[in-house]
């Protein structure tokens, strides 16, 4: 039998892993940006 083409495993964790990153990396250059415009 072929398996479900729909259904990937690594994509989900894949996906949330990666939103995850995206939501910290530009958190942190959002608090860097604003450290940077408090302290100049």
């Amino acid at each position: 039998m072929l398996e479900q083409p729909h259904f990937d495993p690594y994509s989900v964790p894949a996906r949330v892993c990666l939103a995850i990153a995206i939501f910290g990396g530009s958190l942190l250059i959002a608090v860097l940006l604003l450290t940077a415009l408090i302290a100049h």
